[in-house]
């Protein structure tokens, strides 16, 4: 053969291989191995929950889907009516959710302009306007205190001619809208396989809260010969059913064992409600043996209603803090930071004034915290703001007071005050969190030093620093008698302290004036400051006391925990349930695979039982009332 016809011959060869559909191949991906070309307008085809999209569906349909007891309990508690709160209205879609949707989908494929190589692939849902990124340039994925989205964080290889998708960082979503839930901790891998002008599309989600073994799903997507039109969902939250109880922290829910449709499913397709309720075993061919005896079937049914009796469950969800010995900065919004590494998360605020800063960590680090600022800004702390008084918001009080100052106070009539007037940051908080570290700490050597000595009663206290307003609000007998939240109002940005956390339940402090009622009032006053950017998603964003970094959709989500839980609760109490009977009946066992602790600082006992007691004190009050 000669060596043009070899060259023809190659060329012939490779031609055929491309595929008929024009797909190309990108001989530059990060794998080395070709890929295709998904580009183009998409439907959906059939699939495993092709007809179960946009809170589609029916109730107590959970057969197939390896739910653990947590989940279970959280779908049986699970009332539809929670879609018309403010927060719930237009929330986002995850993965791979996100492929139920019954719109539009548009892939496409954004490359380098220099050198064309491919850096992302980009892919978007008319429902909701999702929008996903995934990243073929093999960047790494964020740190675990990084922010959580509804697309998550996705990266993405060539296998052949199969796209992997692996995704972490997505928000709480749904695997069926009608209450089971994916949690905040799920991994979700996918395949995209095109074939012609469908796509074969398989995800495996991995969620170590909800799911007792991965969940496996295939569906399809259809290519459009032309541009269908419509991409847009106009959706804005309007105002909650009229007719509902002017009570804000009211969150509609089901007790267990009261769910009103619980055979909804069951009676009209003839299925066991055993079956209906889910659970690895139902995916395989042996569970039919257990269906064999109808009385049987119906008897272990009612059993999965309520939880089971045994020890309580730890949190599966990692600590997305460092426990390394080192203070880790992440950027926030605009001049905010948080700094995360030393206990509590530390927010900062930078400018051409010197720092402000929310809390100050638990004071192992401290030098460490103060080198950290010292790289945003070369100017010294000129502010420091306590949200509590607890030892792990505190505990570098004095040595961050010592590192700044306060011009502000120089030559000031506040110098005439006392003698060291402006000579370090000023420390701010409410004349509780000051009266309590007397309390706490009046006989140490050098404690004034860590004490607030700008204090205020109530309302708020308000500045104007760094080119924004702040602005710093008392939540009275939230987690204690003396907590605030702070809000940046340019980088619209909200510290709240030990108000919201992602890493346990609140610590209600019960004898430091603490109550389950003042808790869910701060949360409830956070989300009336807080504004989505889009779909509960973005926006103003709220750095809690300690976990990562989040926006309202979480705070909506830790809201309806605790009101589910005080609801419970309360429906025990009223019942002359005791505490040791009201611990013994697992009221927490569909948030303790997230949240549930047995031993150290604060325990689920400990939460339970302040939710108990603060619960029976408003009793005794409204009874004397």
């Amino acid at each position: 053969m000669t060596r043009a016809k070899g060259a023809w011959f190659f060329a012939a060869a490779y031609l055929l291989s491309v595929p008929v559909f024009g797909q190309g191949f990108d001989f530059f991906g990060p794998s080395g191995k070709l890929g295709i070309d998904l580009s183009g307008d998409w439907v959906p085809g059939r699939g495993q929950d092709s007809d179960l999209g946009t809170a589609a569906g029916m109730m107590v349909d959970y057969g197939g889907i390896p739910i653990n007891e947590a989940s279970r309990l959280y779908a049986l508690a699970w009332n539809a009516s929670r879609i018309t709160l403010l927060q719930h209205q237009c929330a986002g879609y995850a993965p791979p959710y996100f492929y139920t949707a019954p719109g539009y989908y548009r892939i496409w494929e954004e490359r380098d302009p220099h050198t064309q190589k491919l850096v992302a692939i980009k892919m978007y849902g008319q429902i909701a306007e999702g929008l996903r990124t995934i990243y073929m340039d093999g960047r790494p994925h964020p740190p675990a205190y990084a922010q959580h989205t509804w697309s998550g964080f996705s990266t993405g290889k060539w296998d052949g001619n199969i796209l992997t998708i692996y995704t972490t960082h997505i928000k709480r979503g749904w695997i069926r809208a009608p209450g089971v839930a994916q949690s905040d901790e799920a991994t979700v891998l996918e395949h995209f396989i095109r074939h012609g002008d469908r796509i074969t599309y398989f995800s495996v989600t991995t969620d170590p809260v909800y799911l007792s073994e991965p969940l496996s799903k295939t569906s399809e997507l259809i290519r459009l010969i032309k541009d269908p039109g419509a991409w847009l969902y106009a959706c804005d939250d309007g105002e909650q059913i009229l007719s509902r109880s002017h009570d804000p922290t009211e969150v509609p829910n089901y007790l267990w064992g009261q769910h009103p449709s619980l055979r909804e499913y069951s009676e009209k397709h003839k299925v066991p409600l055993l079956a209906a309720l889910g659970g690895a075993e139902t995916m395989y061919p042996e569970f039919a043996a257990r269906l064999k005896d109808p009385a049987a079937a119906e008897a272990a049914a009612k059993v999965k209603l309520l939880p089971a009796a045994g020890p309580q469950h730890t949190s599966r969800a990692a600590d997305p803090t460092p426990n390394d010995g080192e203070i880790h900065t992440l950027p926030v919004a605009g001049n905010i930071y948080m700094l995360v590494g030393d206990g509590a998360n530390i927010t900062v605020q930078v400018g051409d004034e010197g720092p402000l800063v929310v809390d100050t960590g638990t004071g192992k680090l401290a030098d460490k915290v103060i080198a950290a600022i010292r790289k945003l800004s070369d100017k010294p702390i000129q502010f420091i703001v306590n949200t509590s008084f607890h030892m792990d918001h505190t505990g570098g009080n004095a040595k961050l007071h010592a590192a700044g100052e306060d011009p502000s106070l120089f030559g000031s009539f506040f110098s005439g005050q006392f003698a060291d007037a402006g000579q370090g940051a000023t420390i701010i908080g409410h004349q509780n969190v000051q009266n309590r570290m007397i309390e706490t700490g009046s006989k140490a050597a050098g404690a004034s030093e860590a004490w607030p000595s700008d204090t205020f009663v109530q309302g708020r206290r308000r500045k104007y620093h760094n080119g924004e307003a702040v602005e710093v609000f008392y939540e009275p007998n939230a987690i204690t008698d003396g907590d605030s939240i702070v809000h940046f109002r340019h980088a619209d940005v909200i510290a709240t302290g030990d108000i919201f956390t992602t890493t346990q339940y609140p610590f209600i402090d019960v004898k430091n004036g603490g109550s389950v009622q003042g808790e869910l009032d701060a949360l409830n006053n956070i989300l009336d400051k807080t504004v989505y950017e889009h779909d509960e998603e973005g926006g103003t964003l709220i750095v809690p006391g300690h976990g990562r970094l989040c926006d309202e959709w979480e705070v909506t989500e830790y809201r309806d925990m605790i009101a589910i839980i005080r609801d419970r609760v309360d429906a025990m109490i009223k019942k002359g349930a005791t505490l040791d009977q009201i611990k013994a009946a697992r009221l927490t066992a569909d948030y303790d695979d997230r949240f549930g602790a047995t031993s150290g600082p604060w325990t689920t006992d400990m939460f339970v039982e302040a939710v108990y007691t603060s619960l029976k004190r408003n009793e005794v009050k409204t009874a004397k009332n």
